[in-house]
């Protein structure tokens, strides 16, 4: 019964079923609730610098409150597709966990976040060889265009030599948001400030590195700075920001998407470069 529910919901496109009701996903707005029925919709974005194209249905276990997400998931650029679904999520649920999709290959999962304060953003990672790939989407309907690019080349990519300054812009869970980055000299040893703005609120939390360390790393942790990083506040006394990660997508310098950790839950980030790289 479960494999015909799952052939049915991926081909019911843009509506879902809430409260017995059929209804578009889009059409009331982003919804700053955390209400599992905000994953259902089309979604586009860059799937580790890949252009990708996401559907998700959500549907109503009865006689139970939880739900089940239908996945269908197509990398563009490659034409692949993907499917899969998650049972028994709660309906207050802003994260969904362990997705295992089948097609070409097996993509897994880990976690797939919903941004909590604007509903019209997802963000989330794939796994593949104990290595995290990064994935960004925006809701169909107020999705920018992709914008191809290189792949990532290393750590001077995220400072932009030789003007040692970028800037991206995008959002902290659904919050209004900038990321920088600042490559300066102290007492002639080059350091690397990264500085996170949540300009809906008018924080700012920063982390700095010696180059020299910066520059040891391998590529993957060159990709991803800031896991495990607690960003310190600008103003005294607010509460310091635990990054899981923060991701460059590897096949596209354009994305940058991760997690915060705040009281045992996660919460998205994804971001768009607006400086020209070098």
């Amino acid at each position: 019964m479960l494999k015909r529910t799952v052939g049915t919901a991926l081909a019911a496109g843009a509506t879902s079923v809430l409260g017995g009701a059929v209804t578009s996903a889009a059409a009331a707005g982003p919804r700053r609730v955390q209400d599992v029925r905000a994953f259902h919709g089309t979604w586009l974005g860059s799937y580790d610098g890949r252009n990708a194209r996401l559907e998700i249905v959500a549907q109503q276990q009865p006689p139970s409150t939880n739900y089940t997400l239908f996945l269908k998931f197509i990398e563009l650029e490659r034409n692949e597709t993907y499917s899969g679904y998650v049972q028994n999520v709660p309906l207050d649920a802003h994260e969904v966990r362990n997705i295992t999709l089948t097609g070409p290959s097996t993509l897994i999962w880990p976690t797939l976040l919903q941004h909590t304060w604007n509903t019209d953003y997802l963000s989330g990672t794939s796994s593949w060889n104990g290595t995290g790939f990064p994935m960004s989407f925006s809701r169909s309907t107020i999705a920018p265009p992709f914008v191809a690019s290189r792949p990532f080349r290393g750590y001077g990519d995220w400072y932009s030599p030789p003007n040692n300054h970028s800037v991206y812009e995008g959002n902290n869970d659904g919050r209004r948001a900038k990321l920088e980055v600042l490559k300066y000299f102290v007492a002639g040893k080059p350091q690397t400030q990264f500085t996170l703005t949540d300009l809906d609120r008018d924080t700012a939390y920063a982390a700095t590195f010696l180059d020299v360390d910066f520059g040891s790393w391998s590529m993957d942790r060159q990709r991803n700075p800031l896991a495990g990083v607690t960003m310190k506040p600008f103003t005294p006394g607010l509460e310091p920001k635990y990054i899981e990660s923060l991701y460059w997508h590897s096949w596209n310098p354009m994305y940058v998407s991760g997690a915060n950790i705040w009281q045992g839950g996660r919460y998205g980030m994804s971001f768009v470069r607006r400086t020209p790289l070098p």
